[in-house]
């Protein structure tokens, strides 16, 4: 499923990964979101996008008015039946084996609702990631669910926040998509975890390209507060004594000490939502007024220039973190367990 907007410019790619996939059994819905603002931007989308109907049964929707993505999104959901949901955004880049190694995971695990993946991001050339949500250290796919160390709960639901390359089991999923622009399509993977537990790949199966992201491009986002939103879920998905543990966690851990968010809003949000930030996560975890690096955080970020902060943190990705992740690369066909 590919919930579109603006997406002519960056479709072509995604596309193309979407072809080279060793699993071909596909049908793939689309549904653009751009047709309120932009009609024109729908028709060159809709014959991109129609181009994989030589290889795959394609359903193409737009929007008469623009939904923003949480709903979208749901559209997407309700007007398809298939029992496994695979996510793909407009602009990223799938591994060859993305699909087959979700449905692999799901044999293998045949009560986990859910799978999740690493993944990496990069600006100008995909072999160059610049950033990563990381491996377990295993070779193989692992179950993670209520009664996993915290560690791997949490990279479970950080590995959630990028849709592309979840897969959702429908018959299993007890949460569903939401009309909240950061956890709508994490609350199913959240209910599932909870409910049966969720697997995570051994490789990454994804490709996140910074370049084009609506994080980065369009500040209206952060109008709803990402660490609330997130702080929402664990109330409601951990809700009740036998899950407080993981509720508190999430947070105060996840949540409270969320210094990158915080650098991603001010960078790219409005100042004001920068500071709203602050407040809710000193609310997550109190003792942020008294942890140095939440205060040379706030401190930094709220004196620096907007244009020195994404300068610093861009140099410091692409010429520090970039050389940690030279080996960094996506998985291919001889990388697979089965």
């Amino acid at each position: 499923m590919i919930p579109l907007y603006k997406g002519s410019s960056t479709l072509n790619e995604s596309l193309e990964s979407l072809r080279r996939q060793t699993f071909q059994n596909l049908k793939i819905y689309f549904r653009d979101d751009s047709g309120g603002e932009f009609p024109c931007e729908v028709e060159t989308t809709k014959k991109i996008a129609l181009t994989l109907s030589d290889q795959f049964e394609v359903e193409f929707e737009a929007n008469v008015t623009n939904l923003r993505y949480p709903r979208n999104l749901i559209e997407l959901v309700r007007h398809s039946d298939e029992e496994y949901i695979f996510l793909l955004a407009q602009d990223d880049v799938l591994s060859p084996i993305a699909i087959e190694a979700c449905i692999h995971a799901l044999s293998d695990f045949p009560n986990a609702a859910g799978v999740c993946r690493p993944y990496f991001w990069f600006d100008k050339s995909l072999s160059l990631p610049i950033r990563e949500i990381p491996k377990l250290k295993t070779d193989l796919p692992a179950l993670i669910d209520i009664s996993s160390p915290w560690e791997q709960i949490e990279l479970a639901l950080v590995s959630a926040s990028q849709l592309t390359g979840l897969m959702y089991r429908r018959s299993r999923l007890r949460e569903a998509f939401i009309d909240s622009v950061f956890p709508a399509h994490i609350y199913p993977i959240a209910g599932a975890l909870r409910d049966y537990g969720v697997v995570y790949l051994p490789f990454p199966t994804v490709a996140v390209s910074i370049r084009n992201s609506q994080t980065r491009n369009i500040s209206s986002i952060y109008g709803e507060s990402p660490a609330k939103a997130w702080i929402s879920l664990y109330e409601k998905v951990f809700a009740g004594k036998e899950l407080s543990r993981l509720r508190k966690s999430g947070i105060r851990i996840h949540m409270g000490k969320n210094f990158v968010g915080l650098i991603q809003i001010r960078s790219y949000g409005k100042y004001r939502y920068f500071l709203r930030e602050l407040g809710v996560m000193i609310r997550a975890r109190p003792l942020n007024v008294l942890d140095p690096r939440f205060i040379l955080s706030a401190v930094g970020l709220a004196v620096l220039p907007r244009g020195a902060i994404i300068w610093i943190v861009d140099n410091f990705k692409s010429k520090l973190l970039a050389r940690t992740l030279r080996k960094v690369r996506l998985a291919q066909q001889g990388d697979g367990w089965w």
